[in-house]
């Protein structure tokens, strides 16, 4: 068991707060909700890549805990997310947090990373003057509040694939005693008064793979509550495919848990990774609780999805401002996605109803095959702008903008009228396509409201022009 205190205040607000005006930002007091900041310190293993448990060594972290003030109003679940080492970005808080907070959740983010070493691997080669990685960053941030922080790390006996692993060795038990100690409901701990009894994992982009070596290496058989139960009660990743930063090249572990469901939602950038390298995707399947989701018109990152006062660079920013494929970057509201699939995994742990099954995007050779009418994926889920499109969805794999962004091309005015007519038959298909996500159960009648049509009526009479 870890033990913890409350980070003292310092004047400054912490990394990641939601009540940081930002991407992150939520009114916590509006939604009866209070933000606390601990430091968590105990002994974690270092385990490496392989699996291979060396010794014991101590750390100290830091966690943000989000929850309810009314006991009345918790539903006995908490998500947490390891926060990413880029900027410490919560990006699973930003793609739920207004569903968690609308259906009484608890929700916790970490921080997982390391002093910045010599033989740095996240920063070799693509950024030579890291500005937002490490505990370095951290304490540039807040050295009052975040000087105490660290872990074990040696890049010489820790490796990955070909080079220095780029994950903390202590990661998993790090994550399985902060697990641990949320679950077992102490009076000392971070909430007391609420009921814990559920843990579930909602992690993305990088931090994804600390889930799947978490499995794949038999954790969470290994580690376990006192009763024999799960520590860990579901888990969800996004945005990663699985080995792409060296090591070995799977998509399912190969110790899946038999009480527990794993779910991956892939975007189209990830979609097109593996249609590219030809890596075979396994069938869903209902034991053990195994979903993969390829939701089409879904970009890897959005400026949405950025930590507050993050950056990237703009393609329309480079050399490739004009190029007509690289001007309009997508940002359709994904998280109404992300909710549902993540409120479907919450009904398969509560009463065993299976999540709905996915068919995937069309492979076309060594690539993904598109509809000749629309430009766009076929198969996979489809949300209600892909259904009833008004551009064509594209990724960096296949524009070469040069970011992380991923591009859609709209299409123009004659195009629009030549497929709807008018824009009044074009809201209306979209609304019917919307209908029929939320009977799919891709989208929740609560967040019907926030998918409106792409399109406007001023794109049927003149063509779309970059915004300056």
């Amino acid at each position: 068991m870890p033990q913890i205190a409350p980070v003292p205040a310092s004047g400054r607000l912490p990394l990641a707060s939601a009540a940081r005006h930002g991407t992150e930002y939520v009114d916590l007091e509006k939604l009866g909700y209070v933000e606390e900041e601990y430091y968590m310190v105990g002994l974690a293993p270092a385990i490496t890549a392989a699996g291979e448990r060396l010794f014991d060594a101590p750390y100290v972290t830091r966690f943000l805990i989000r929850k309810p003030k009314d006991p009345g109003r918790f539903n006995g679940t908490v998500v947490i997310e390891p926060f990413s080492w880029m900027g410490e970005r919560g990006a699973g808080w930003i793609l739920t947090r207004d569903y968690l907070m609308r259906k009484g959740y608890a929700f916790v983010g970490y921080t997982l990373s390391i002093n910045r070493p010599a033989n740095d691997p996240k920063t070799l080669e693509w950024d030579p003057e890291p500005r937002n990685l490490n505990l370095d960053f951290m304490r540039r941030y807040d050295y009052k509040r975040y000087a105490p922080l660290g872990s074990y790390y040696d890049s010489d006996r820790f490796r990955r694939g070909n080079g220095p692993d780029q994950y903390p060795p202590q990661a998993q038990g790090i994550a399985a005693q902060l697990a641990l100690l949320l679950k077992s409901n102490l009076a000392s701990g971070p909430m007391p008064g609420l009921n814990v009894k559920r843990l579930y994992v909602n992690t993305w982009a990088i931090n994804g793979q600390l889930w799947f070596d978490y499995l794949d290496q038999g954790r969470h058989q290994q580690w376990r509550m006192p009763d024999g139960q799960a520590l860990i009660d579901a888990y969800m990743t996004g945005h990663v495919v699985y080995g792409d930063l060296g090591g070995e090249v799977l998509r399912t572990p190969r110790n899946l848990p038999g009480d527990a469901p794993f779910v991956t939602v892939y975007s189209q950038t990830e979609v097109v990774h593996d249609a590219s390298q030809a890596i075979a995707l396994p069938p869903d399947t209902n034991q053990p609780k195994l979903r993969y989701y390829e939701v089409t018109g879904m970009p890897h990152l959005r400026l949405a999805d950025q930590g507050t006062d993050s950056t990237e660079p703009h393609p329309a920013d480079g050399d490739k401002r004009n190029e007509p494929q690289c001007q309009f970057l997508y940002d359709e509201p994904v998280e109404t996605v992300v909710s549902a699939i993540l409120e479907a995994m919450d009904r398969w742990v509560r009463d065993g109803t299976p999540m709905p099954k996915a068919e995937r995007v069309v492979r076309e050779g060594q690539g993904v095959a598109r509809d000749p009418h629309s430009g766009n994926l076929l198969g996979g889920v489809r949300p209600p702008w892909i259904q009833v499109p008004s551009a064509t969805y594209l990724t960096d794999q296949e524009t070469a903008c040069g970011t992380v962004y991923d591009t859609k091309v709209p299409y123009s005015a004659q195009r629009l009228q030549a497929l709807y007519g008018s824009y009044t038959q074009y809201a209306g298909r979209f609304e019917a396509a919307k209908q029929q996500a939320i009977q799919e159960g891709y989208l929740l009648l609560e967040d019907a409201r926030r998918v409106q049509p792409v399109a406007v009526p001023q794109d049927f009479t003149r063509d779309r022009q970059p915004k300056p």
